[in-house]
């Protein structure tokens, strides 16, 4: 009876040790609020302390080096090039900072989207043996405004400058004055990763929470003639 304490008490010691080595260094509801943050609101901070919780797992690298503020910039550039394409040069040209505005607005209420994280639920990794996946369920709330007009009508290839601009300041205060909220329920996972002992979480697709959201906010405004 006493060798079989003796070895009871070795068991559960063993057990604990286990136990304590499979540690989670963060919780998954605080790494899929630094995910959120660093590719739907391009936080910087959160981006260093995304990169600074992966390091163990990227053999000390940065996992993520994009300059997400400089491309969402170049991306307002872009689409306001694209949008202002349509119109006479002279229009275009004349309306080129309230179109720069007026997407700064909209892109910007975007990345103001809330978060509220709704549960984590932590499941087995059917192509992995012995990892798990946590896979978190949440909720995005925007503002946007409960009526937008669709634009100046007919040919945009006779569009005046004045027309347009009287437009393009109108969405813009129309989002900086937003009066209504939506909200979606999205899902995401997280992957468990075990290095030297300690578990960290990670999703190698992450540009996913900016895709599914986009779609639905972009979906929630429009004409509401």
């Amino acid at each position: 009876m006493k060798n079989f304490k003796i070895i009871l008490v070795l068991l559960l010691a063993m057990t604990g040790q286990q136990l304590m080595a499979q540690t989670e260094v963060k919780k998954p509801a605080e790494v899929f609020e630094l995910f959120f943050a660093t590719f739907l609101k391009n936080d910087e901070s959160a981006q260093r302390t995304l990169n600074e919780y992966l390091k163990p797992t990227v053999e000390g690298g940065d996992a993520y080096q994009a300059n997400f503020k400089e491309t969402s910039e170049d991306m307002i550039k872009t689409t306001t090039e694209n949008f202002l394409a349509v119109f006479p040069a002279s229009t275009a040209s004349a309306c080129k900072k309230e179109a720069e505005d007026y997407f700064r607005a909209i892109f910007g209420n975007f990345r103001n989207g809330s978060l509220k994280i709704k549960n984590v639920k932590i499941v087995p990794n059917e192509y992995v043996e012995g990892q798990k996946i946590a896979e978190i369920t949440y909720t995005v709330s925007f503002k946007v405004p409960s009526k937008l007009d669709a634009g100046p009508k007919g040919d945009p290839g006779k569009v005046k400058a004045e027309e347009l601009k009287k437009y393009l300041t109108q969405v813009v205060q129309g989002f900086k004055n937003a009066d209504k909220i939506v909200t979606t329920d999205q899902e995401f996972s997280l992957y468990q990763l075990e290095e030297n002992n300690k578990i960290y979480y990670w999703n190698g697709s992450p540009d996913e929470i900016v895709t599914n959201l986009s779609d639905f906010y972009f979906d929630s405004f429009g004409s509401k003639e």
